[in-house]
């Protein structure tokens, strides 16, 4: 007699009695404003709503053993469809909806793969998504459609009788996971209870789910989406699921991140595209919005995994990298074969030993290849890597192919002999049979580490995508090329796989148009597009005795540059202009407009190409779903104008973008911004002190602080428990967090980064939550009214620094929070403020190649490099007007604000992008140029020092560097330290720098500020081709006179512990 197995429904049945009440899946929806709105649904609900899915299924003439195709709606149905299929031991598989070509070439090849009985989906949602049986489907599967019973999960039968529920075996059928399918016939993954509830020990084995809450955006219809969003949860005592609809995050990845921070999410999963997308898409002032440190797991699969990628997004978002859990996973070991769970590791391989299939450890980081740990192998999962011809198991650091075996390993596919051998090999020395996963890698110290697929498999942006059904795709699309020979290859740049067509043709073809046909239709069908068509003579590609074409061979041919190529599309699209010559390729206009320049600067970034059709799509040209919300944040930044990615992809050429802004233009919105400065400096006349000052300078021991968490603020607070008498000394901070333990988390882990920290400084820092472009600075109304009677002095430190963001983009933080915070020195108790401006509000036409003056005053309001400068100009006129109401305030301008005698830096202004961009291009034009390189350090002393002192009141000080750094000391510096720059033209420079990336080149995200300019944009041209403006410092040196503070000179010692930094944060 067999034996039921404990199973999903079986732990449902147990939670619905235990905990009918607890909300198991969460479904949120974002409006166009980021307001998101939730539809919960608890046990009970799932339950009872199985059953009747059960039992409309029954009344349907389904019965255990049955198939059924499920629509994967992304909503709350298709979760109770799987379910109540398995209530009655019906075989379900769940697949997208036919929305287009290449979905219908999907659900047609599983109908005839697994004769389904009954076909699930929504009503209401497949008449919205226009979801229909075109007349193709009753064309190429007549008797499979006509005998379809369809069943929605809208419109189900009432039923609430548990005795529909039928018993459950180990080798009983669960569902079939698709492998694939498009043109070819797909793989059906035969997924039994056995393999399903051990797969479920597993995941259970690697992270306790029982408390997490778990993020998600992945479909139902991969198995992550299936096994890890659906099924785990209903494992669990108390885990919560947040759905995002993948929709949704296709249309906007930064949904994702402010899901998983608004929620305070504790698990994700993604591949490694959706990873590598937000460290492109983010602004870092976006990402400082968002810190998900709070999160343990981010699972990354399912693809290539880049430790570049992992390490952008750890500094982003502050995750730790152990918070990264790379794995691999595979439909037929039904989803998790292994995952690195807080231990994130990664190895240095020779990378000459590693191109020819040897490895070798090395400690030359900069020129290895470096492969990520996916994890062990998960519990009673034996996994090997062996020799793939003569199936022994290899030791470690040795490539072979991956085998598995286990209990959660798939017992074959259906109806599909041939293909299930692959679940029968045996491995000497080891017990049982082996499924051989055609995955290439190698054990250390008990990790696998993949190098690439021996399997012809392709995984674009999560999905796969096989060769075979590339080529009858196009085989049939395309007549001309029906008979030709065709193979596929792909290989990794570093970032993402990139996969290459090779065509062998004549000599007399079209090739532009063939290419423009074979792209369009691979991106209709598979969303994505090739990273280079070749085509090449007949009979020309490597070949066995048998005439099979030999791609490793080709693929290695192609790197090494020994393929004959009549053609290469990437080869047309990378080839450079002649000097001079800036015409557009096949440009439809005589003389091409601004904006349609503009436009395709930015295609060549985003696309790294720069010949091409100004018709052809995006998509044809290599871009896809993720690389497009990238080319919308780059065009909205550019022109300042708010785009909408749907109706931007209805013509997505660099034609169709330009006709678009255009639009969007003439309507008002996105308008460049043309006002007056000298307009924005009103103060309301409420803001003046309300009582007189009680308080002596000496004596102030309560202390305000802004921007306590960059790099200038943590070295202030290091400054003022240093110089400030400790007796009652208080510094509070104002922090952008959800608590004030989070605050102070931040503070110190701040302060901990740049060298700051000291433990007996924690009992004179209290951090409360914030942010500056908020009324009243957004703090709490009680506390709020505490810190008007209570602070004696603030020093306004905080604001967003961007060099390409509009003056409106940063009005709302810089010159708002300067409004605010003037408005909480004059609110109750009369307080001093301490405004840290820039030396930027000098950089003004009138004072080029001028020396000016610590009291010159500020006149001139147009002219500006960056709208930053434009902000603290604006701050610097309002704290003067608040100075004539009553209020003693101080105004300091730092020069630019370098690394510490250290060597620690915040790498992300001017001076390090100038620094480590000319080291990455090892060029830099001749200028006469200087760097007022300013250390930190001194800065905050020289600050706290000053402000300390009451004839400072009523005055401005240039905190600068006496002896600024000539270009020429500067490259005369980095070269004593052995790297190699010369100089070259100015015009020459920016073009090299304007064909980088910002991958490339630290700089390259700059290139728009070295162009021309327009008057109401100059740009730093400027100051790289003409006169350079000198600082007075006399003041600020007279009033430090005796302090000890003085400003260390940046000479050839202080540039190499800056250049030893870079180096260790990679940038060099």
């Amino acid at each position: 007699m067999k034996k039921e197995t404990k199973n999903i429904i079986s732990i449902l049945q147990q939670r619905y009695h235990s905990q009918p009440g607890r909300v198991l899946y969460r479904f949120l929806d974002y409006n166009s404003e980021g307001r998101c709105s939730i539809e919960d649904h608890t046990i009970q609900e799932i339950y009872e709503k199985s059953l009747q899915m059960a039992f409309t299924l029954k009344s349907k003439g389904l019965q255990k053993g049955d198939r059924a195709v499920i629509f994967s709606m992304q909503d709350f149905g298709t979760i109770y469809a799987a379910l109540g299929c398995m209530m009655l031991g019906v075989v379900f598989t769940i697949i997208p909806p036919p929305l287009d070509e290449g979905k219908v070439d999907r659900f047609i090849a599983v109908l005839k793969s697994c004769s389904p009985k009954a076909l699930i989906s929504n009503y209401g949602l497949e008449k919205s998504s226009n979801t229909k049986i075109t007349s193709r489907l009753l064309r190429e599967a007549f008797f499979n459609v006509i005998r379809l019973k369809r069943i929605y999960t809208d419109k189900m039968l009432p039923y609430i009788k548990p005795e529909i529920i039928t018993n459950v075996y180990d080798n009983d059928l669960v569902y079939l996971q698709y492998t694939s399918g498009s043109t070819s016939a797909p793989k059906g993954v035969r997924i039994t209870q056995k393999a399903l509830m051990k797969n479920m020990e597993q995941c259970e084995n690697v992270y306790d789910f029982n408390h997490s809450t778990l993020g998600t955006w992945v479909p139902y219809f991969h198995n992550l989406g299936l096994v890890i969003t659906i099924f785990m949860p209903i494992c669990t005592e108390n885990a919560t699921v947040y759905n995002l609809q993948t929709l949704q995050f296709l249309e906007n990845p930064k949904l994702w991140i402010k899901m998983l921070s608004d929620f305070k999410l504790t698990l994700t999963v993604g591949p490694g595209s959706a990873y590598d997308a937000c460290t492109r898409i983010f602004t870092p002032e976006e990402a400082a919005k968002y810190d998900l440190s709070h999160m343990t797991h981010l699972m990354n699969g399912s693809e290539y995994v880049s430790p570049k990628t992992i390490e952008t997004f750890s500094q982003m978002f502050h995750v730790a990298p152990n918070a990264f859990a790379p794995g691999y996973g595979l439909a037929e070991n039904v989803c998790l074969a292994c995952v690195a769970s807080q231990d994130y590791r990664v190895v240095d391989l020779d990378y000459d030993a590693y191109q020819n299939n040897k490895l070798i450890l090395t400690d030359d980081k900069k020129h290895a290849k470096q492969v990520v740990g996916l994890g062990q192998a998960v519990k009673d999962l034996t996994m090997l890597v062996c020799n793939p011809r003569t199936k022994r198991a290899y030791k470690d650091l040795h490539i072979g192919e991956v085998f598995i075996s286990g209990d959660s390993v798939a017992d074959g596919y259906w109806n599909n002999p041939k293909e299930s051998r692959k679940f029968r090999y045996k491995v000497e020395g080891y017990d049982g049979w082996f499924y051989r996963t055609g995955d290439l890698g190698f054990m250390k110290d008990g990790y696998l580490y993949l190098t690439g697929r021996m399997k012809e498999m392709f995984i674009i942006n999560g999905h796969n995508i096989y060769p075979n059904d590339l080529l009858l795709l196009i085989q049939q699309k395309i007549p001309a090329l029906a008979l030709s020979a065709i193979g596929f290859f792909a290989f990794n740049d570093g970032q993402k796989e990139q996969v290459v067509a090779c065509i062998e043709s004549r000599s007399d073809v079209n090739f532009e148009a063939r290419v423009s046909q074979i792209n369009s239709l691979i991106s209709e069908h598979f969303g994505f597009s090739f990273y280079d068509v070749v085509f090449v003579p007949l009979k020309s590609m490597p070949r066995t005795d048998n005439s099979k074409l030999q791609m490793l061979k080709a693929r290695k041919m192609y790197q090494e540059g020994q393929l004959h190529i009549l053609y290469s599309s990437h080869q047309k699209r990378t080839a450079k202009l002649p000097a001079g010559d800036n015409k557009l390729i096949d440009k439809p206009k005589e003389v091409a407009d601004e904006i349609l320049l503009q436009v395709k600067s930015v295609f060549d970034k985003v696309l790294n190409i720069e010949q091409y059709s100004l018709t052809e799509s995006f998509l044809e040209l290599g871009g896809d779903s993720l690389t497009g919300f990238e080319l919308v944040n780059k065009i909205e930044q550019k022109f300042n104008i708010k785009l909408d990615l749907r109706e931007l992809l209805l013509d997505s050429s660099v034609s169709g973008v330009a006709d678009y802004i255009r639009r969007v233009l003439s309507g008002s919105k996105g308008n460049g911004r043309k006002g007056n400065l000298a307009q924005e400096c009103r103060l309301e006349d409420s803001i003046r002190p309300e009582n007189s000052y009680t308080t002596e300078l000496s004596q102030c021991r309560s202390i305000f602080l802004t921007g306590a968490t960059g790099f200038l603020g943590a070295h202030l607070i290091r400054s003022f428990i240093e110089q400030y008498p400790s007796d009652g000394l208080s510094i509070t901070c104002l922090v952008r967090a959800d608590s004030e333990e989070a605050a102070m988390e931040r503070i110190i882990r701040n302060m901990q980064h740049y060298h700051c920290w000291d433990d007996s400084y924690k009992p004179f820092i209290h951090g409360i939550t914030g942010d500056l472009s908020k009324p009243d600075l957004g703090i709490a109304p009680d506390i709020y009214s505490r810190l008007c009677e209570e602070i004696d002095v603030i020093y306004h430190n905080g604001a967003v620094l961007n060099f390409v963001y509009p003056y409106e983009f940063l009005k709302a933080t810089n010159v708002n929070g300067t409004i605010e915070t003037l408005r909480l020195a004059c609110r109750g108790k009369a307080k001093y403020y301490n405004y840290v401006s820039s030396y930027s509000v000098y950089d003004t036409p009138d004072k080029t190649g001028r020396h000016v003056f610590e009291n010159d005053p500020l006149t001139t309001s147009k002219g500006f490099s960056l709208a930053y400068s434009e902000t603290k100009w604006v701050s610097e006129k309002l704290t003067g007007i608040a100075n004539t109401r009553g209020l003693r305030t101080v105004i300091y301008r730092p020069g630019d604000i370098t690394g510490s005698e250290e060597g620690i830096w915040e790498v992300d202004d001017m001076v390090s992008r100038v620094i480590t961009g000319s080291i990455q291009m090892r060029s830099i034009p001749r200028t006469s140029y200087c760097m007022h390189m300013t250390p930190v350090d001194y800065v905050a002393d020289a600050i706290t020092c000053i402000s300390r002192k009451p004839e400072a009141l009523g005055q401005a000080f240039n905190i600068i560097n006496p002896k600024p750094v000539s270009m020429k000391q500067l490259i005369s510096d980095i070269r004593r330290c052995g790297y190699p720059i010369r100089y070259i033209p100015f015009p020459t420079w920016r073009r090299r720098l304007r064909s980088s990336d910002a991958q490339e080149n630290s700089l390259a995200i700059l290139e728009c500020l070295f162009e021309s300019g327009t008057e109401t944009n100059p740009g730093l041209l400027r100051h790289f081709i003409g006169k350079d403006t000198t600082y007075d410092t006399s003041r600020t040196e007279l009033l430090l006179n005796g302090s000890g503070i003085q400003c260390p000179p940046v000479d050839t010692h202080m540039i190499s512990a800056y250049l030893k930094y870079f180096k260790k944060l990679g940038c060099i």
